[in-house]
């Protein structure tokens, strides 16, 4: 198991950021200051998949768990940044069961799924080790994620949760306060209601959940809701701007200037 899934396995939380600046200097940053796992942005970011070679490299020098977040429905990504050496995926706007077993067949070779097959890739130490060696750690390592953050798919949770191969799941409060109807209303009670819906099929199936939270009282909250992994700040670019602009107004008022 990698770090991430072993955590949750042992009942553990785990923590982490998802990675939007593009640099590998920061994942090697979380893993100095002790956060177990990165979520590497190719959702609402314009990396490429040489940056995001380099990226689970670093992941890989700081013992964190690399976990790269592809577009949705994004088949091809899905098994390139896992050749090149990810830990595992996570794919968003996870509606469907059907939709849910074609991304752990993706992910996964057989008998689990039907992955494609290459020995030569990264994740194959370029074929230096056998190739049956590669398939099963791949298959017991590889973690397959779910971004719940819909309507159709908090309907259809139960039947998404039974899909044999699919790890953990993640919420994203905002954009499933959006689909339900309440933008910007994250703690609207029917948006509440759904996130605890979510996290109680998980649970009831054995899966691990997680979700974005900013401070520490949000992670107690959740988990004493059964969530157990959070990205904390969410995303690396907003703690660094909040941090400029803190820094920088504390400076001004210390030298007298109007802020």
């Amino acid at each position: 198991m990698n770090k991430l899934s072993q955590l949750i396995h042992d009942q553990q939380s785990a923590y982490g950021i998802i990675v939007t600046l593009k640099d590998p200097a920061v994942v090697e940053m979380l893993g100095f200051a002790g956060y177990d796992f990165a979520v590497i942005d190719m959702e609402h970011t314009t990396m490429d998949y040489g940056l995001v070679e380099h990226m689970i490299r670093a992941a890989q020098c700081v013992q964190v768990t690399s976990i790269v977040r592809t577009a949705p429905n994004d088949y091809a990504a899905m098994l390139r940044v896992l050749d090149a050496g990810a830990d595992g995926i996570m794919v968003p706007h996870l509606t469907t069961r059907e939709q849910a077993e074609r991304i752990v067949g993706t992910a996964k070779y057989r008998p689990i799924g039907y992955r494609g097959l290459d020995g030569s890739s990264r994740a194959a130490h370029y074929g230096t080790i056998p190739f049956s060696q590669h398939i099963r750690r791949q298959n017991e390592t590889v973690t397959v994620i779910g971004m719940i953050e819909d309507a159709l798919a908090v309907t259809n949770i139960n039947e998404i949760v039974s899909v044999p191969g699919l790890d953990l799941l993640f919420l994203g409060p905002a954009d499933l306060a959006s689909s339900l109807g309440y933008q910007d209303q994250f703690d609207h009670p029917a948006v509440m209601e759904a996130i605890e819906e979510v996290i109680a099929a998980a649970r009831k199936a054995n899966l691990g959940i997680g979700i974005p939270v900013f401070t520490p009282e949000e992670v107690d909250r959740y988990s004493r809701m059964g969530v157990n992994y959070f990205t904390v700040p969410p995303i690396d670019a907003l703690l660094l701007s909040r941090a400029l602009s803190s820094h920088l107004h504390d400076v001004k008022q210390k030298a007298g200037i109007t802020v």
